[in-house]
């Protein structure tokens, strides 16, 4: 049995390649509409739908740049916007919903606690951040791992029991204090 080990990205057109036959893994189908667009002063990896109809930007950042690729995310997500309606008129088979808002997949190595914080922030029902690692097996060439960190809306469901009160609460009332017109002056 050969050792697994963790691969670099491969070169763009490789790695759009291996990311059209990987999205599926992160729990629904998309559809790839186009790639490498030339957005806002960058390249869009992949513009992608879902099932629905529901456009989805899927952006792939390097080690170290997860905060930088959540505001590249979202002023795509800003520039694409607008002209899905053209493309729709210029290809009406894509079957995508303008109207609807464009859900962001952003790809990288690690996502750090302000990124993921700054995602939350920004639009916690509409980004979703995920880890993506190649790893080689042998001689085989690298192949892309794909683990869900957050999903739309995924700053809001939580599992398990809720958080534990604070334990500088003191459960005084203002009547305890003497606040609220008797007490103090």
């Amino acid at each position: 049995m050969s050792d697994l080990r963790l691969a670099p990205y491969p070169p763009g057109d490789e790695l759009r390649r291996a990311l059209r036959a990987a999205l599926g893994r992160l729990g629904r189908p998309l559809r790839v509409l186009a790639e490498d667009v030339a957005g806002l002063e960058g390249a869009i990896d992949l513009v992608a739908a879902d099932p629905a109809g529901r456009v989805v930007l899927v952006l792939v950042g390097d080690a170290g740049g997860d905060l930088e690729l959540v505001a590249h995310g979202l002023a795509q997500r800003a520039w694409l916007a607008p002209r899905l309606g053209d493309w729709l008129k210029l290809a009406p088979e894509l079957d995508i919903r303008p109207q609807e808002a464009i859900e962001l997949l952003l790809l990288a190595p690690e996502f750090g606690a302000r990124a993921r914080a700054a995602a939350r922030a920004a639009d916690p029902e509409g980004i979703s951040l995920a880890r993506l690692r190649f790893v080689a097996d042998g001689q085989a060439p690298g192949r892309p791992l794909l683990e869900r960190l957050e999903a739309p809306g995924g700053g809001r469901r939580r599992s398990g029991p809720p958080p534990a009160r604070s334990i500088f609460r003191t459960g005084l009332a203002d009547a305890d204090l003497a606040v609220g017109g008797s007490g103090l002056a």
